[in-house]
């Protein structure tokens, strides 16, 4: 189903604006990493980066399953928010190589991630307000990528997170800050254009900036860890502009 909203106002071409500028002036910074970022660096708290990342990704979907049952049209932003967060974790998780056993973890998070990826997106496609078995069917898969994501945790934390460096941050950074400057212009371009899209775009937008601040963060130690900390006050801020742009045009939708 899709949403139909009113024509754009003043303030999202304004909050357009802003988030072309955001997208833009990553160009240079994704420059600058791919120039300084070393491939190789000491790691910080993996549990905990692991361990929220799935905690976030679970109660997407478990939000969802109870959206969707309810037929409410905010589906939409828990299920885009919760595919991305899903596929950064995996990316991150597979690219860095902090497992015990990278190869083998690779295969077991792809084997959770990416399903829950893909249903999350086809959920979003599909919206509110569809068949009612379809809508049980769709939450009982949300219930089941959850339990399938905290067993996925568990079995990696059971196998330890004693890794001490995470390998390829350069190539890991500068894709994230790519797809993240793609969404940054993905919903400009929605907010000027295509008011029906802004949901799924600025939901997106606001999830990968808050997946890039805690896997800085936590996942950074020393000096890199300060630095992640001052630039979290530029994300963040943006990530809540971006979600809130997001329930709004759910609430303006038609």
């Amino acid at each position: 189903m899709r949403i139909e909203t009113a024509e754009p106002r003043v303030w999202d071409l304004r909050w357009s604006l802003l988030f072309v500028a955001a997208g833009v002036l990553l160009v240079p910074w994704i420059v600058v990493l791919a120039v300084v970022q070393p491939r190789v660096a000491p790691v910080g708290d993996l549990a905990l980066a692991a361990g929220g990342a799935t905690a976030a990704i679970a109660v997407g979907l478990l939000a969802s399953a109870v959206l969707v049952l309810t037929g409410s049209r905010f589906l939409v932003l828990t299920t885009s928010a919760t595919a991305t967060v899903a596929l950064c974790t995996g990316f991150f998780h597979v690219v860095t190589g902090t497992a015990s056993n990278p190869r083998a973890a690779a295969f077991a998070t792809l084997l959770v991630v990416a399903p829950v990826a893909l249903l999350c997106v086809l959920a979003a496609r599909r919206g509110p307000g569809g068949s009612a078995t379809v809508d049980r069917l769709l939450a009982v898969l949300f219930v089941l990528g959850a339990v399938a994501a905290a067993l996925a945790w568990a079995r990696a934390a059971a196998a330890g997170f004693d890794a001490q460096y995470a390998h390829h941050l350069k190539l890991a950074w500068v894709v994230l800050d790519v797809a993240e400057a793609a969404v940054l212009l993905t919903t400009a371009a929605a907010l000027r254009w295509h008011p029906a899209r802004v949901p799924a775009a600025a939901a997106a937008s606001g999830a990968l900036l808050c997946c890039d601040v805690w896997f800085n963060v936590v996942g950074a130690v020393g000096e890199a860890r300060t630095a992640a900390i001052q630039m979290a006050f530029v994300s963040l801020p943006l990530a809540v502009v971006a979600f809130l742009l997001g329930v709004r045009a759910v609430g303006r939708a038609r």
